[in-house]
């Protein structure tokens, strides 16, 4: 049978219903299987792989192999076979797309969403290679992610295609064909060597997977074999945060290590790679940290302590009536809202929209406070750029020729002194990556022992976020007692599992098995959806809201629930 006449014809007990893909191996049809009464995808391999003997032995092995594996994320294996000299494999039908679809429809994906998805393929490598089965070929096309449901955000894939795959005591002739088998794009440097090949070499290309998923890149772009050799084995792997802003800078050693030209330095499994992205992504960025060599000694002041009792309650003494953030600052005109008509919901009385119009993002009203952050985050680039220049130079740094001679004498002896970032800084690297770094602006404390707070607005994803409120404060002691002070305020009860469906509350939630926070839903006095959260590690608190009342809470539990990963 010819693969051009397989469409609308019968092959075996298939009937054949339609084309989902052509490869280098073969066809993938829609078909509906008389003998068991349901649809199902199947693979035809191309008529001169069955006429290959040693192809036609490491068909039957392998595919016995992969039909034997059970884990939820290995796509199951109905059937193998040979029929009319036509090698098959019959899978379950998924209703989606792969990755690769996915891939180039959206450019790249969040952090966290990137993250699900390649843990989810990497526990369907660990049970391969806990079976002896060596994948070879993990790339976004062999991942296909099912249509996700009108109650679901979350993604569930599977990991397709071990056709090419080997079991791990099987000679290297077995494997060959007369070239390389697998995607050069992923192909690990030991493949291009004809070196040893392991349950690392998946390792190696699951972190090229994820680095594409993360910028929306190949991890070593180029067309021609020579090229792509030439990264895989010589280049060092490249980091996506320094290709794409708001990704944890923590993700970079990960791939760092993931992508190891030597098998030895890699992750020894799949999930030893997701669990380290998953804790990735709870480190916030790193903030470049200013360098004193010369001048006067300066350190920066410690955060204004905070005495007195502590209150929520509404009124000019402890917070603005409406608007937390909406003050005067000196020499500057009032900050606005970032968005129109919403308030961050934190205090304790009555809240109503903004009497006025207020600018959106990128207008102009939106300045004072984004200018600062801007501006100092330069001046820190341009200080670490020449000290580290004169480091390579090995030059002295540069002498004010204004200074007095006691003071150039005493540059000469001073210790190098690093400033740690200021509690700003550190608040904007806890933000989650939905929300724009250039319109989070810097608002007045409020009060109750934090030592930064930020509004960003709205989130990038919508439906999500209208506006938003960050607060860092010293200690997870600190960050737990403005919270549990917010409940009594707002009369929010504990309940054993928020899923912001039922009834308002807050409990505790998870992040890696391990209790990271508490989370609370609830609908404020003017009716708008309001989601609170820790981050107790980090002194970290977030209050998002969106309007729409008890109907609009679900969807923004959603929201939080994809960019603020909860542990499986």
């Amino acid at each position: 049978m010819d693969a051009e006449t397989v469409d609308a014809e019968r092959f075996g007990p298939y009937r054949i219903e339609k084309l989902l893909g052509r490869g280098g191996m073969g066809e993938v049809y829609q078909a509906y299987d008389e003998s068991h009464k349901r649809t199902v995808a199947l693979k035809l391999l191309s008529p001169h792989l069955a006429a290959d003997e040693g192809y036609r032995a490491r068909f039957r092995r392998e595919s016995e192999l992969a039909a034997r594996l059970r884990e939820a994320h290995v796509i199951p294996i109905h059937r193998y076979g040979e029929i009319d000299g036509r090698l098959f494999i019959d899978m379950r039908l998924v209703e989606g797309s792969d990755l690769a679809a996915v891939l180039e429809q959206e450019g790249l994906l969040p952090p966290q969403r990137a993250v699900a998805i390649i843990s989810q393929v990497a526990k369907a490598l660990d049970a391969a290679h806990a079976d002896r089965l060596i994948h070879r070929d993990v790339k976004p096309s062999n991942v296909l992610v099912s249509d996700r449901g009108e109650d679901s955000d979350d993604d569930f894939v599977y990991l397709v295609d071990f056709g090419i795959a080997r079991a791990t005591e099987d000679e290297q002739g077995l494997t060959k064909t007369g070239s390389a088998l697998g995607s050069f794009d992923y192909m690990a440097p030991e493949r291009f060597l004809e070196g040893t090949i392991d349950r690392r070499t998946d390792v190696y290309s699951l972190a090229c997977l994820l680095y594409e998923c993360l910028t929306g890149n190949r991890p070593f772009p180029g067309d021609a074999l020579p090229v792509l050799m030439y990264g895989h084995l010589n280049s060092a792997p490249p980091l996506p945060s320094r290709t794409v802003g708001g990704i944890p800078q923590a993700l970079d050693e990960v791939l760092a290590r993931g992508m190891a030209k030597r098998p030895d330095d890699r992750f020894p499994r799949a999930g030893d790679l997701a669990s380290a992205a998953r804790r990735a992504l709870r480190t916030p960025p790193e903030v470049p940290q200013v360098v004193h060599q010369s001048g006067p000694v300066q350190l920066t002041q410690p955060p204004p302590s905070v005495s007195g009792p502590h209150s929520l309650g509404p009124g000019p003494a402890n917070r603005p009536p409406s608007y937390p953030g909406l003050v005067d600052h000196p020499g500057s005109g009032p900050i606005q809202p970032a968005i129109p008509g919403f308030s961050l919901p934190r205090t304790g009385g009555p809240q109503g929209p903004s009497t006025g119009p207020s600018p959106l993002p990128g207008q102009p009203g939106l300045t004072r406070g984004r200018a600062a952050l801007v501006v100092g985050l330069v001046a820190v680039l341009v200080a670490a750029a020449t000290i580290w220049a004169l480091l390579l130079t090995g030059s002295d740094p540069p002498v004010n020729t204004a200074t007095s001679t006691s003071m150039v004498s005493a540059t000469t002896t001073r210790p190098t002194i690093m400033r740690p970032p200021d509690p700003p800084d550190r608040l904007l690297a806890l933000v989650p990556a939905d929300f724009p770094r250039g319109q989070c602006d810097a608002e007045e404390l409020e009060g109750d022992g934090d030592i930064a707070t930020i509004s960003c607005g709205a989130s990038r994803t919508q439906p999500g976020p209208a506006a938003s409120g960050f607060y860092l404060y010293p200690d997870a002691a600190a960050v737990r007692e403005s919270f549990e002070t917010d409940m009594q305020t707002f009369d929010l009860e504990e309940i054993s599992d928020v899923s912001c469906t039922a009834d308002a509350g807050y409990s505790t939630y998870e992040m890696d098995g391990e209790t990271a926070g508490f989370v609370a839903c609830r609908v404020a006095d003017n009716d708008d959806a309001v989601i609170q959260w820790t981050q107790d590690e980090f002194g970290f608190y977030g209050v998002v809201n969106v309007r729409g009342g008890e109907p609009a809470l679900a969807g923004l539990f959603e929201w939080w629930t994809a960019h603020h990963p909860v542990s499986e």
